[in-house]
This record gives C-alpha cells, sequence and structure tokens, in this order.
C-alpha cells in the first residue's frame, strides 16, 4: 500500500469534506441572521413616514391621499387621525407606500398622524379643513311623467326647503340634511328644466335637468264664467250634490251658516247665462236646516235622498220630485249617518260607510209597497273609516275611496267592491289631503279622483292599479263637487268650487 507521512489521505480528505459543510451552514446562518433592506423599509428604520399628502385641503368627507413609507400592509395595519376629529378617519385603500383616508366630519385644519402598530409619524404641514357648504351632489331619477318622485342628494340641506320646477313649486314629501325627496309637479311644457332649491338663505340649482315626459295628456280645469258668490264666500257648507235631467243640483242645507233654511240651487247648461239659480226651500221634514252631507243617488231618473245628521241621529229616507219640490218618505237607512257612499251598480242602487258606519247595503225602492227596502251587502269594511269619500264604477267594479285604513294613518287607501268579491283594497292613491271631499267621476276605462286642487287618474289592473297625476298645480282651483252631463250632444266633466264658480274638465 502506497503510504504518505501523517495521516492517512482517506482521512485528509474526508476532513476536508467535514470543513467544506461547516463553513457552508456557517455562511447560510449569517445570511438569515442580517438584516434586509429595501426601499420601502431601509435596515433599522420601521416607522411610518408621511412624504405627502394630497389634496392639501378639503371639506369633510373629501377623500386624501397620504403618501409615504413603512405603512402597514393592508387597511387593517394602518390608524389615521385628523386634528379635532373624535374618532379615527375611515381609510378606504392602503399598502405600504399609500392610505386613502376621508376627511372626519368633526376634522378641523391641523396636522394628520399616521400610526402603525405602536410607532406614528405626524404630517410637517397642517390639512386646511374647508367649511362645508350647502350643495346638492346628484338626483335622481332625471326623467318622467307629472307625479314622479325624486330625491336629490347633497350636503347641509337646511330647515326650511322648496323645491321648483319652470317655476312650479313641488310638494316636498321628506327632508334632512343630505337629501330631499319631492313630486315633480304640473308644468306648462313637457321639456326639461334645472330643478331649483331654496334651503334657508341658500338657492341652489341642479347642474343635469329633468326631463318631464307625458304618460299621457294633461288636464285643466277651463273656467265656465259662473259663479254663486262672486265674493269667494263658502255657499251650502256641507252640502250635496247631484244630476237630474242633465242639470246639476247643489245644496241641500243652509246656504250660508246660520241660515234656518236649506235651499238648493240648480245650473243648466243648456242655459249657461242663467248661471245657478236659488231655488225655494226643500221640504223641511226631508232636510232640515242643520242636516248635513246628505247622501243623495238619481236611479232611472227617481231621486233618492237621505241621512245626514241633524240635532239628533238621522237615518230617514225619501224619494225627493224635482218638479214640485215635494218628497215621499220611505224605509228609513239601517244606521244613523251622514257622510255615505252612493253608487248604482248592475241597476241597483247603493249606499253605505260614512261616520262610523262600516256597512253597505243594497236599496230595493219597489219593495215594501214601494216604500223601498235595504238589504246588507257587504259588512264589517277592512278600514276604519270611509266618510265623505266617493265612489266609481267601471264596468262590474267599484272603487271607493278615500278611506282611512286604520286610526293614526293617512287617508289614502281605496278599496274595490264586486257583489261576487266583497270589498279588496287596491293600490292608494299617491296623495293625502285634509279635506275629507274628494268627488270622482270616470271617463272611458279610468277613473278620476280629485283631491282639492289635485287630479289623480286610476287605471285598474290586476296587480291592484296605477296612478297618474292629471292636475297638480298650486293656481288650480278647489274642487268640492263634481257632476257628468251632456253638453251639445257630448259626454262634460264640470267641477265647482265652494263659492259655485264653475270650470268644466278638460285634456
Amino acid at each position: 500500500m502506497y503510504k504518505t507521512k501523517g495521516k492517512p489521505r482517506h482521512e485528509r480528505t474526508a476532513l476536508w469534506a467535514l470543513l467544506a459543510v461547516f463553513m457552508i451552514l456557517q455562511s447560510c446562518g449569517k445570511d438569515h441572521d442580517k438584516p434586509r433592506g429595501d426601499n420601502n423599509n431601509p435596515p433599522g428604520n420601521t416607522s411610518p413616514e408621511i412624504t405627502s399628502i394630497t389634496p392639501a385641503r378639503g371639506t369633510p368627507g373629501t377623500i386624501i391621499t397620504i403618501q409615504g413609507k413603512n405603512f402597514g400592509a393592508g387597511i387593517l395595519q394602518n390608524r389615521v387621525t385628523f386634528a379635532g376629529a373624535a374618532i379615527e378617519a375611515e381609510l378606504t385603500a392602503a399598502n405600504a407606500t399609500e392610505i386613502k383616508a376621508k376627511v372626519p366630519a368633526t376634522a378641523v385644519t391641523g396636522k394628520i398622524i399616521v400610526k402603525v402598530g405602536n410607532k406614528s409619524d405626524t404630517s410637517a404641514t397642517d390639512f386646511i379643513v374647508v367649511p362645508e357648504v350647502t350643495a346638492i351632489t346628484d338626483f335622481a331619477p332625471k326623467q318622467g311623467p307629472l307625479g314622479t318622485t325624486v330625491t336629490i342628494t347633497g350636503k347641509k340641506f337646511g330647515n326650511n326647503i322648496t323645491v321648483k320646477l319652470n317655476g312650479v313649486e313641488a310638494q316636498v314629501s321628506l327632508r334632512s340634511a343630505t337629501q330631499i325627496v319631492f313630486t315633480i309637479p304640473v308644468n306648462t311644457s313637457l321639456t326639461a328644466h334645472k330643478i331649483v332649491v331654496n334651503s334657508d338663505a341658500d338657492v341652489l340649482e341642479t347642474t343635469d335637468v329633468f326631463t318631464v315626459e307625458a304618460s299621457g295628456p294633461y288636464a285643466r280645469w277651463e273656467s265656465k264664467n259662473v259663479v254663486l258668490f262672486g265674493n269667494g264666500g263658502n255657499a251650502f257648507p256641507f252640502g250635496t250634490s247631484f244630476v237630474y235631467k242633465n242639470k246639476i243640483y247643489w245644496g241641500f242645507n243652509n246656504i250660508v251658516a246660520g241660515e234656518s233654511e236649506s235651499l238648493y240651487a240648480i245650473y243648466d247648461p243648456a242655459q249657461p247665462a242663467e248661471g245657478w239659480q236659488v231655488q225655494n226651500p226643500v221640504p223641511q221634514e226631508m232636510v232640515p236646516a242643520k242636516v248635513i252631507r246628505v247622501a243623495a243617488i238619481v236611479h232611472n231618473d227617481r231621486v233618492f235622498m237621505g241621512t245626514g245628521f241633524a240635532n239628533a241621529g238621522r237615518k230617514q229616507w225619501y224619494e225627493f220630485h224635482p218638479e214640485t219640490n215635494t218628497a215621499t218618505r220611505l224605509t228609513d237607512y239601517p244606521h244613523e249617518v251622514a257622510g255615505t257612499v252612493t253608487f248604482t251598480l248592475n241597476n241597483k242602487i247603493f249606499v253605505g260607510y260614512g261616520s262610523d258606519n262600516k256597512n253597505l247595503y243594497q236599496f230595493n225602492p219597489a219593495a215594501n209597497n214601494n216604500l223601498g227596502s235595504w238589504t246588507l251587502a257587504a259588512g264589517n269594511a277592512p278600514f276604519s273609516e270611509l266618510n265623505t269619500g266617493s265612489a266609481v264604477v267601471l264596468g262590474n267594479e267599484v272603487f271607493m275611496g278615500r278611506a282611512l285604513p286604520a286610526m293614526l294613518q293617512q287617508r289614502t287607501a281605496i278599496y274595490k267592491y264586486t257583489e261576487a268579491g266583497g270589498i279588496t283594497r287596491v293600490t292608494d292613491i299617491p296623495e293625502d289631503v285634509q279635506s275629507l271631499t274628494n268627488p270622482s267621476f270616470t271617463i272611458g276605462s279610468k277613473a278620476y279622483f280629485v283631491t282639492d286642487k289635485n287630479v289623480w287618474e286610476y287605471l285598474p289592473d290586476g296587480n291592484g292599479g296605477t296612478w297618474r297625476a292629471v292636475i297638480r298645480q298650486a293656481g288650480s282651483p278647489s274642487i268640492l263637487h263634481v257632476a257628468v252631463l251632456t253638453v251639445n250632444g257630448a259626454k262634460a266633466i264640470y267641477g265647482w268650487t265652494s263659492s259655485g264658480r264653475l270650470y268644466e274638465f278638460k285634456f
């Protein structure tokens, strides 16, 4: 065997191998322990640093960008504080070099602090908080027909709010510091208009326009130049009206407060120049002077009238003979009541509700030796009250309103009655007004309900029906009574105010 001095050759080779492995392990350990540095996190400096803030000024709610280094990797690893703010700022984005923060509502001009863990940095300059001013930021929708509900969003809206479109004031249904909800009013033209908002002492205008679209024609009340009280007085308070042989009969209570007799007036469209003609007192036993809201219905050229509270409860029922101004006493109505709803359906007479009565009755004038009889048609109505409402008939369906569905609710409920199905609730009318009186009429397949100065069109369907305002304007007359006449061979809708000022409804 070949030999060398000292240790054998194979032993020296093994030692060199062990020494190489040891040196490699030592090198790896040193690399692992050595601090690693880069541009974002320099060795020995892990505190956050703010280098810039943009913008340098803004109102509460403004989102600013804070740039720097050593920030946390995400939103949850960073905290931003503004001077004067009771709570930390809301962050919308964050990484190691950039944070986006929203200026808190209570922030004031001052330094901004960024915290990451237990380390922080303060901005070198103040962030200037600009006081928030009243402003409109947007509104939606931006088009629709009359009656569309529009929501305006903005900042610092005041307590006294008015909204106008094309110079016409709109009805505001909701207001807060950041939101206004209103309904598009009648306009003189179906075009585009900017929305003007008066907020306390500020006058604001939208940048965009609202485009008024017609889902159907709008209507108007056209004056007939006829009035009973030219001074604007209130004639026949709590009176009733009906059409008999194409003439309007109106009154049947005292013509002015305090009168001792009940009177009525007649308007004949064939003699328009004569205007309203006040008649002799009606039979005292039929309509006492203090009676209110008498029920009246015409069927087959016969006029039936009655009920209406007087000094005591009243349920008397009569046939009134206009030609002779006399009355025949018939079978009493089942309840003492005032302000009932009347209609004819399938050649039958129906009278019901009013006051606190929740029943609907059918009247048969031929029964009981022509004194008539009453039969319950629908009992225990599903509403709290339908007092001085009105009813319209479309085919085999009757639509009645405005009802009070429950105490302390709005008087906007509309109900449908059919002989087969009884009473069901349909879509509410979109408006509640203080007046109980709401005359109604039909044109074709649509019903129209008058609510003081406004007229709402109702189209029935399988989902409860839809509403559209055809008159909704502050300058419209306050219509209390409506009559359907034939004028020049065509159907005409006449309406009049408390002073007897007469109008015709036209599209």
